[in-house]
């Protein structure tokens, strides 16, 4: 593996300026990391795999480079992954994508953009055209728009503008892992091919998304005596066509109390309902709270830094993590119409251990009830009751606690996924492990355990 290291190391620098490329251990070890953290399985099953070479590119001329030696090649954007979507279980090559950083076009309605460009960037850039992001992720400052598209699902602005696949992507440009990487456009039903597959299927270089007339936004907290009422309240609003809304996110008061660092007014034993709505547009919102037994506990100015979508999403999962290490969290899904009684049935098995965050949005047009549970971390063997147990009473589990594409998340393409990753990546190449339907027969057996290739071990 060093004769193949150096080869790589060589041929990169080759083919790139010195300053864009590293082998320096403490840089492999920061670009061959992400957020995994956030799960204790998994900050212990990836714990100590690195790339052998970094590259920060400004074409993609390091991708035939990759190809010709066979090496792995991981894609990273702002490395804000939360299930390792971005660390290289086979080492190889990572390509950190920071430095394609061009927005290339903003038209009526649309932006397209570079690999590199963060979502804040795009943002800004849309504001001088009186425009705004449709949807973006909780880690806006940080998170790229390709690995956004690449890594994440919904987000801020999903309950209105649904989930990335809910066309919130209109098209992009696919580059394969061969001798001669021709770009190809990709674009209507072929984009599910690439959303949310972890790089695995090909690489975007560029990506147009679509962009909403900007609005003047405010944000407040309204709270209720238990979580079924504010449930009520979130769906009213949801569905509520007379308010915009950019976040409707709830908190128990379990979870409230992981905030307590931000200094802000929430009310220590309600549960909480943080809001994103249009500006003049409260009054509405808290009568409405009102009608469901809820009360506004405080408004933010329009001019405040403070941001409540900072609060939301998995951000809710680091305020969490930080407060408190042993705790750990899930991704579920209720059943809007079932709610009360699945919540019901959580409470009378775990009592307040497993403390409900919940996320509402649009998802194929319809009411998506998601929720980021938090709960304490008891070992593998409870986590997976614990699943077991919801996915009993009909919640939906996306499982954060694993890398594998198909154990994480609803994958009902596989077979355009490996069909797109035969096309692009005919030598296998890239982010090796991570889509188990392109491994060996053993991996498909066994995707939770697949023998992975490069490990360091830690101190």
């Amino acid at each position: 593996m060093v004769a193949q290291d150096s080869r790589l190391q060589r041929r990169l620098e080759e083919a790139l300026p010195q300053a864009q490329v590293s082998v320096a251990p403490d840089v492999l070890r920061r670009e061959s990391e992400d957020y995994a953290w956030f799960s204790n399985v998994l900050a212990e099953t990836l714990a100590g795999y690195r790339a052998d070479a970094v590259a920060w590119p400004a074409d993609e001329a390091q991708l035939a480079i990759a190809h010709e030696l066979r090496v792995p090649v991981t894609i990273r954007g702002g490395g804000t992954g939360n299930y390792g979507q971005c660390v290289p279980l086979a080492g190889g090559l990572v390509v950190d994508t920071s430095r394609l950083d061009r927005v290339l076009d903003i038209g009526d309605g649309y932006a397209r953009v570079q690999a590199g460009v963060k979502l804040v960037e795009l943002d800004r850039a849309a504001h001088a055209s009186g425009q705004e992001l449709r949807i973006y992720p909780s880690t806006y400052l940080t998170a790229t728009v390709v690995g956004f598209v690449g890594g994440g699902s919904g987000g801020v602005g999903s309950a209105t503008h649904g989930m990335l696949v809910d066309g919130n992507v209109l098209a992009a440009t696919v580059l394969p892992v061969d001798d001669d990487p021709r770009p190809r456009a990709v674009a209507g039903a072929e984009l599910s091919h690439y959303i949310h597959a972890y790089g695995t299927t090909g690489v975007m270089a560029d990506v147009t998304v679509p962009l909403a007339p900007r609005v003047t936004w405010e944000q407040a907290v309204v709270s209720f005596s238990d979580l079924y009422a504010c449930h009520g309240f979130c769906l009213a609003l949801l569905d509520d066509p007379t308010i915009d809304k950019r976040l409707i996110c709830t908190a128990e008061p379990s979870i409230v109390r992981h905030f307590a660092r931000a200094r802000l007014p929430f009310a220590p034993e309600r549960t909480a309902a943080l809001l994103v709505f249009g500006a003049g547009q409260q009054d509405r919102v808290v009568a409405l709270a009102e009608r469901h037994g809820g009360a506004l506990d405080f408004a933010l100015p329009r001019d405040t830094k403070t941001r409540l979508t900072d609060f939301s999403w998995n951000h809710t999962t680091l305020w969490a993590k930080k407060s408190d290490p042993s705790l750990t969290y899930l991704q579920a899904g209720f059943d809007a119409g079932r709610f009360e009684e699945q919540a019901r049935a959580i409470k009378a098995r775990y009592g307040d251990e497993l403390a409900i965050h919940g996320e509402y949005a649009r998802a194929g047009g319809a009411p998506f009830v998601g929720a980021l549970p938090i709960l304490p971390y008891h070992g593998r063997a409870a986590l997976d009751e614990t699943i077991l147990f919801l996915e009993d009473i009909g919640v939906s589990i996306a499982n954060p606690h694993t890398y594998v594409l198909e154990e994480g998340s609803r994958t009902d393409n596989v077979a355009d996924l490996l069909a797109a990753k035969r096309r692009n990546d005919p030598a296998g190449l890239l982010n090796p492990g991570k889509l188990a339907a392109a491994g060996s027969a053993s991996d498909r057996r066994k995707v939770s355990t697949l023998g992975l290739a490069r490990r360091v071990d830690t101190v």
